[in-house]
C-alpha cells in the first residue's frame, strides 16, 4: 500500500466515525424528546377530558374547578 492509499483509507474511517457519532447523538436526541413528548401527553389527558366534559355542559363550572384543583394537586 502505497502512503497516498493509506491516508484515504484514514480519512475515509475518520468520515465512517464521524458519521456514526452523528447518528448515535441524533437518536439519543430523538429517544430523549420522545420520551418527554409521551409524558406530557399522558400527564394532560385527564385534563384534557375534564376540559371537554365542561364545554360539553356535562359539569358545572363549580365541579370543574374542584376537579382540576385536584388534578393539579397530583
Amino acid at each position: 500500500m502505497t502512503m497516498t492509499t493509506a491516508m484515504w483509507a484514514m480519512c475515509v474511517m475518520k468520515f465512517f466515525g464521524v458519521v456514526v457519532i452523528i447518528i448515535i447523538i441524533g437518536a439519543t436526541i430523538y429517544l430523549v424528546i420522545r420520551t418527554l413528548m409521551k409524558k406530557i401527553r399522558t400527564e394532560d389527558y385527564p385534563l384534557r377530558i375534564l376540559k371537554e366534559r365542561f364545554v360539553k355542559g356535562e359539569i358545572d363550572d363549580e365541579e370543574y374547578r374542584q376537579k382540576r384543583k385536584k388534578l393539579s394537586e397530583i
